[in-house]
């Protein structure tokens, strides 16, 4: 159990095992606490586990931004970065899965696999990136739905 400074707040991560390195990412409205009781089946991993900010035993924030999916990927980011991991099996599942994806996206380098769990069903095909790009960016421009953030 640890914790690594990010943007001035306390994030919470656990490494267990040994082994090529595996990161479970989950989704909204849970924490790392939901991969418990699957850990046993990857006694041959290095399992890595985060409770993104706002969740879990990490800090908590006042408002979630308007691109959580992507923030929350840059925290993946700079948890690999600062454990300097790269090649690792990615599995999100819910809200994890967009943070997946979006984290591979912004750092393919960093990815071995990428397991997008709980999906919403899109098939990825080509253009796929630029069109989570738009759509982003058209949530963060509508007000309606920039309210979910706030």
């Amino acid at each position: 159990m640890s914790f690594f400074n990010y943007q001035g707040k306390q994030l919470y991560y656990d490494i267990i095992g040994e082994g090529e390195p595996l990161f479970f990412l989950h989704g909204n409205t849970s924490s790392s606490k939901l991969f418990t009781p699957i850990l046993p089946l990857y006694k041959d991993f290095q399992v890595i586990l985060l409770d993104f900010l706002g969740y879990g035993q990490s800090d908590r924030l006042d408002t979630f931004p308007t691109e959580l999916w992507k923030a929350e990927a840059l925290q993946v980011i700079a948890l690999l970065e600062h454990l300097q991991l790269k090649k690792v099996h990615l599995i999100g599942t819910s809200g994890g899965a967009w943070v997946a994806l979006n984290a591979a996206l912004l750092r393919p380098d960093l990815f071995a696999t990428v397991t997008a769990d709980s999906f919403d069903g899109r098939t990825l095909h080509d253009g796929f990136a630029e069109e989570l790009t738009a759509e982003r960016s058209a949530a963060a421009a509508d007000p309606e739905a920039s309210q979910f953030y706030h």
